[in-house]
């Protein structure tokens, strides 16, 4: 196995020797969080990246975390980057740095070792939001229902889909739209995206159609695009 899958190949040295709690690096760095919730989950990461240091062999409350070295931490970093998502590495890699801390100020690591140690940066990537894109043959079901719905709940539900789709609409975007942000001669619609940003979106073919049909509905009354309705 290669340094990267494996932190045993960088194990530090002994097992600690039994210390009193109170000069266990990992349980005054445990005791100084605010929440139960808090020391559990930080716990759980300590006895991850403790394994992944010794082998199997200690958890958090054993290792000897005054013998890490900047080596070390870069090695668990990478083990953490290949196993886990970076919002979880980077909460492990946070409790690493308050263990690290922990141990500076019982005196068992010098400022030096601690600094370098500790300075091991997060990992930094995207991950793809909740949810996923619907299929053509779902998205047709979806307006075919809406179109059975002789309402004006079932109008508008079928518009509101089509402009979604259509426009690439987020749903915060969409539930925004006012009866003024929809040009009928340019077929756009202005989009009020984060930040006060704006943007132009073109309602075109079955959409147009759609939110047509529900504008002969709704009216030209000011407000909302998309008002609530009362189904039958």
């Amino acid at each position: 196995m290669t340094e990267t899958t494996a932190i045993t190949t960088t194990r530090i040295g002994e097992l600690a020797h039994p210390l009193p709690l109170d000069q266990r690096p990992a349980a005054v760095y445990l005791a100084g969080l605010n929440s139960k919730a808090s020391r559990r989950t930080m716990r759980q990461a300590l006895d991850t990246i403790a394994d992944l240091l010794s082998g199997g062999q200690a958890d958090a409350l054993e290792l000897p975390w005054w013998e890490l070295r900047y080596q070390h931490a870069q090695a668990v970093r990478v083990a953490l980057n290949e196993r886990y998502k970076p919002t979880t590495t980077n909460k492990m890699l946070s409790a690493l740095r308050g263990v690290l801390r922990a141990a500076w100020k019982l005196g068992q690591m010098d400022a030096e070792s601690y600094r370098l140690a500790a300075s091991v940066r997060n990992v930094k990537g995207e991950t793809l939001p909740t949810g996923r894109a619907i299929t053509s043959g779902e998205l047709s079901a979806l307006l075919e229902t809406c179109a059975r719905d002789q309402n004006a709940g079932g109008v508008r539900d079928g518009a509101m889909i089509a402009v979604l789709y259509s426009c690439g609409l987020r749903r915060a975007e969409l539930v925004t739209l006012d009866i003024e942000d929809y040009d009928i001669e340019a077929g756009t619609l202005r989009i009020r995206g984060k930040g006060g940003k704006e943007r132009l979106a073109h309602v075109v073919s079955g959409a147009a159609a759609a939110l047509a049909d529900w504008l002969t509905i709704r009216g030209e009354d000011p407000g909302a695009l998309f008002h609530p309705v009362r189904k039958h």
